[in-house]
């Protein structure tokens, strides 16, 4: 009888995987923000090559989980960009103000992986991401 042998679950499988899992927790926005109609996220990356990722633009509705955080854009990092702190602290803002306009902020983090190349030397992961969030208020039809 042969028995089945386990494949190796990959670095980017086990991050989607963990991402997948915390998105399916998370609550809708509209339970978290109620007053926020839409959120926009726009996410520019830069790792000093001629190759850079392409920027990623996302758009959430009240129905959306609201849940921030990103994989790197290299596959084999284990890294992650968490804009949770970043879209809460402008979507509270948004809800005190209680204004028409869409609000916007501006920011930039580093990628804190390690590459699966870097490993033995733990060197961090090159990518910077430049993010754009804007707060939609009031409902969506």
């Amino acid at each position: 009888m042969k028995l089945a042998t386990r494949k190796a679950v990959s670095i980017s499988e086990q991050r989607r995987n963990r991402l997948q899992s915390d998105r399916a927790r998370a609550l809708a926005l509209r339970d978290t923000f109620p007053h926020v109609g839409t959120v926009r996220i726009e996410l520019t990356f830069n790792d000093q090559s001629e190759n850079a990722p392409s920027p990623q633009l996302h758009t959430l509705y009240p129905g959306a989980r609201a849940f921030f955080r990103f994989a790197c854009p290299c596959a084999e990092c284990d890294g992650d960009f968490d804009l949770a702190p970043a879209v809460t602290a402008l979507l509270n803002e948004a809800g005190r103000s209680r204004r028409a306009a869409d609000r916007s902020v501006r920011g930039q983090l580093h990628c804190q992986g390690v590459r699966l190349r870097d490993r033995a030397t733990s060197r961090p992961c090159p990518i910077e991401l430049d993010y754009r969030l804007t707060a939609g208020l009031g409902t969506v039809d």
